[in-house]
């Protein structure tokens, strides 16, 4: 009779305090790992934004170095659109030791063309522009 009765209670299978206790371990495992997950998409996001700043930032400094134009000493400010976005592009100049040299600070941030409205900075290059015939 013994013997039957542990049989019985062995093919009986969990206990509702059992699934109940898998159930809570699960979703405790489940959160941590969304959480996770949605840190690292955050993070990758950030980093893209900042790597096309940095682009941006790269193209205009080589397009001034590759012009003509010597830039006056000062601030001016343009946008561009680059992987479906728009930026908003700074271009801070100021003078050097040197007359036919310029010192270019510029910075990159997001821009919301609509609500005419620039985000923080996400990127600043710093670069020299040299103008063009200038005796060194």
């Amino acid at each position: 009779m013994t013997r039957k009765l542990l049989v019985r209670r062995a093919d009986r299978g969990f206990t509702l305090i059992e699934v109940l206790v898998a159930l809570a371990i699960f979703g405790i495992v489940a959160l941590t790992l969304l959480t996770t997950s949605r840190d690292q998409t955050r993070q990758a996001a950030a980093v893209e934004d900042r790597l096309l700043a940095h682009w941006i930032a790269l193209n205009t400094l080589t397009d001034l170095q590759a012009g003509s134009e010597f830039l006056e000493i000062g601030s001016t400010d343009s946008t561009a659109v680059m992987a479906g976005r728009d930026w908003y592009i700074t271009i801070d100049v100021s003078a050097t030791p040197s007359p036919a040299v310029r010192h270019l600070d510029i910075s990159v941030a997001p821009y919301d063309p609509i609500a005419a409205k620039q985000g923080s900075d996400l990127v600043t290059e710093v670069g020299f522009l040299r103008q063009r015939g200038a005796i060194q």
